[in-house]
């Protein structure tokens, strides 16, 4: 009954549209005078979508190309090592031929240590190769660089590179670095120290070697007096602050009872003996 219902009522809208039963007759649109009639713009056709395509069965698996045994590996070919090029042999000057007209050139001399001395600045070795002298200078930086320093002592045989120069008159030779400075033969040991009881004036000017206590110490900016003693008497150990500053184990010297051996000088100042080591190797803290 409701599906007779809906369509009577659409019937009734249709007629009362078209006003009968009958189809209306299509209106012929006439066109303006003088307006170009534009052409009828045609109605795109839809474009079909296309069903998809059936997935296409799998071909078979091709059977794996077999892989070609490798072929025996040559045999490296051995490059000849290019034969080792000889060092040049280090060219030594003659100390005798070396003059103050050569100053400013750079010579390699070999020779021993006969004499070694501080200054403000450094060290000063006298060298002597049997045919003259000349003075070793080694800044405090060369010092401090030089790996052989603690070999580097009365009796030791040095190879030394530098520029001539002189002062004072006398012929020096300075390195520029420490590499420059390298003992060939150490400085040889000392036999046994002497008792300080049996020092005296007599002995002025001349090396020694003691060994005994700190005492007590005494000192300034530029110098250390310290006080050693052992069993037969007591000396004073002059040292100077460039040559303190060096010594191993230096803090142990203001120890009262450190135990130390001391190779150098014996001088007379002031009616005292006072032993004077010229270099930093020359005091050894024993203990």
């Amino acid at each position: 009954m409701r599906r007779v219902a809906l369509v009577s009522i659409a019937g009734l809208l249709l007629v009362a549209v078209t006003g009968c039963g009958c189809a209306p007759e299509a209106a012929t649109a006439k066109p303006l005078p003088g307006v170009a009639t534009a052409a009828p713009t045609s109605i795109p056709t839809a474009t079909p979508t296309p069903f998809p395509t059936d997935t296409p069965v799998p071909t078979g698996t091709a059977e794996p190309t077999h892989t070609p045994a490798p072929s025996d590996t040559p045999a490296p070919t051995f490059t000849p090592t290019p034969a080792a090029t000889a060092t040049p042999a280090v060219v030594l000057a003659r100390i005798g031929d070396v003059t103050a007209a050569r100053a400013g050139e750079e010579v390699t001399v070999e020779a021993e240590v006969v004499g070694a001395a501080s200054f403000s600045a450094g060290f000063k070795f006298t060298l002597d190769d049997g045919t003259g002298q000349i003075a070793l200078l080694m800044w405090h930086d060369v010092y401090d660089d030089c790996w052989d320093a603690p070999k580097i002592n009365l009796g030791a045989r040095v190879r030394a590179t530098g520029e001539i120069g002189e002062f004072e008159g006398e012929l020096q030779i300075a390195p520029s670095f420490g590499g420059d400075v390298k003992a060939v033969e150490g400085a040889a040991p000392w036999a046994a120290p002497r008792d300080i009881g049996s020092l005296s004036g007599s002995d002025a000017g001349q090396r020694v070697m003691i060994e005994g206590r700190v005492i007590r110490v005494e000192g300034s900016a530029g110098w250390a007096k310290i006080f050693v003693g052992d069993d037969t008497g007591e000396v004073v150990v002059f040292i100077w602050s460039n040559v303190l500053e060096r010594i191993p184990g230096n803090t142990k010297l203001g120890v009262e009872g450190t135990r130390v051996r001391v190779v150098g000088t014996l001088e007379v100042y002031d009616y005292n003996l006072e032993v004077v080591p010229a270099l930093p190797y020359d005091v050894v803290v024993l203990e």
